[in-house]
């Protein structure tokens, strides 16, 4: 386990953020699945492991990939079937399993998903009942004998009607959306198909993120009413080349330091993205913060003589950055209320728990109520430093942890460092670029 101290630093300069991991995904997969070559560019080195994940799903799946500074080169294989079970490695990554389960169902490819006891524990039943209604099975297997843990599934997807709780996460609907794109029938040929997504769909931007990099690829859709899609696969090629965009999520945590007293400009945002975590820009300007943009990057500075104010945000739709918003609240004086965080207890870590403990350490008053869906910050008191915290295997928190230091009266150590790989392998270098301390 590595252990790092992050010392007080008034934190300013120019940044970028990493790829998107979001739009990385299901770009990877949509290519893989395609029918030709694809360039997919702004993939910054080091690439982390959850774009890691989907790279080893689409080698999976028969396509190659090569890499070539920032750009990934995919040639799909869309006849690949291999005899024998496939074995992919996915990391911590959720979004690369829910994914790609169904991309090898279509394809009717027996896999084996190795992967790290974190993410074995998540809910990963949603597709349970879908797999078995084909006849097809899906085992967990626990590590043992040095053997890492599995999930196994065989079986072939056919066109046709399909439902999906949206409830649980939009990644299942997702995977089925591209999936049931490049669905074919009994015959062999491609055939429209149905899906329905019951319940509440959490993380709609997330789904409209998926459908926006579905028409990129030229897939035919069309949403009959919320929630019921009827898709139409053809043979349309890729694009010769698709960009993927700076992640929002991991530019919340550098805006989010205008509200600490630091002040970072990001650079490679689209104002215009699909990407739901965009909406931290409105949460810092509703706390009084003032958004400047000038040669292609970004700024929230609070004005001179103005101080930040509480406010009531919705999060249901942005669970990512739930942990790094409280944190920004907890400067604000008075009662913010943070609304749809129930989601934070099956992440990586139960974050919620590991948010408002966190907060408690630093000296900020949090309270949770209604089923653990609500958060109240009481902001203002000074942020405390001092102590030990253990990460959690969680890399949310681990940035968490790096950006309350910067604002704290004395250095916080931070056990289990080694989890930032999972999204930003580059975030210590980025922090001290920026005048950061760590030791």
């Amino acid at each position: 386990m590595a252990t790092l101290t992050f010392h007080p630093a008034a934190l300013s300069g120019s940044a970028s953020v990493p790829p998107a991991k979001s739009q990385a995904h299901r770009a990877l997969l949509l290519a893989a699945l395609g029918a030709t070559p694809c360039r997919l560019t702004g993939f910054a080195q080091p690439l982390c492991d959850d774009v890691q994940a989907m790279i080893a799903g689409a080698r999976a799946l028969g396509a190659k990939v090569d890499i070539c500074e920032d750009t990934l080169f995919v040639t799909p294989d869309p006849a690949h079937l291999e005899p024998e079970m496939v074995t992919c490695h996915v990391n911590a990554c959720a979004a690369a399993l829910r994914m790609l389960i169904p991309a090898f169902l279509v394809r009717g490819q027996k896999v084996r998903f190795t992967m790290e006891e974190g993410l074995f524990r998540r809910p990963q039943t949603a597709y349970d009942d879908l797999i078995h209604s084909v006849g097809g099975s899906i085992r967990r297997i626990p590590a043992q004998n040095g053997n890492p843990c599995a999930i196994e599934v065989e079986g072939r997807l056919p066109a046709g009607y399909y439902e999906i709780d949206g409830s649980q996460s939009s990644q299942f609907a997702s995977g089925l959306l591209i999936a049931l794109s490049h669905c074919r029938d009994e015959r062999g040929e491609l055939a429209p198909s149905t899906l329905q997504i019951t319940g509440n769909i959490v993380s709609r931007p997330y789904l409209d993120m998926t459908l926006a990099q579905m028409r990129n690829f030229g897939l035919s859709f069309a949403e009959e009413i919320p929630g019921r899609f009827s898709l139409c696969p053809r043979c349309a090629p890729s694009p010769e080349t698709a960009p993927v965009e700076g992640d929002w999520s991991q530019a919340a945590v550098l805006l989010c330091l205008s509200a600490l007293g630091g002040k970072v400009s990001v650079a490679n945002l689209h104002e215009d993205s699909v990407q739901g975590d965009k909406q931290v820009v409105n949460v810092l300007e509703c706390m009084g913060l003032e958004k400047h943009v000038s040669n292609g990057e970004m700024t929230l500075l609070l004005p001179e003589g103005s101080k930040l104010k509480p406010v009531d945000v919705d999060c249901t739709s942005i669970p990512d950055i739930a942990p790094i918003l409280a944190l920004a609240l907890s400067r604000a004086p008075g009662e913010s209320v943070l609304r749809g965080v129930n989601r934070l207890t099956i992440k990586e870590s139960d974050r919620l728990a590991a948010t408002v403990e966190t907060l408690a350490q630093l000296g900020t008053t949090v309270t949770v109520e209604d089923n653990n869906d609500v958060m109240h910050v009481f902001g203002g008191s000074p942020l405390r430093g001092g102590f030990e915290a253990d990460a959690r295997g969680d890399h949310r928190l681990v940035m968490l942890l790096a950006a309350a230091a910067s604002a704290a009266d004395s250095p916080i150590t931070v056990h289990g460092v080694e989890s930032i790989t999972k999204s930003w392998p580059g975030f210590f270098e980025t922090i001290k670029s920026l005048g950061g301390i760590i030791s």
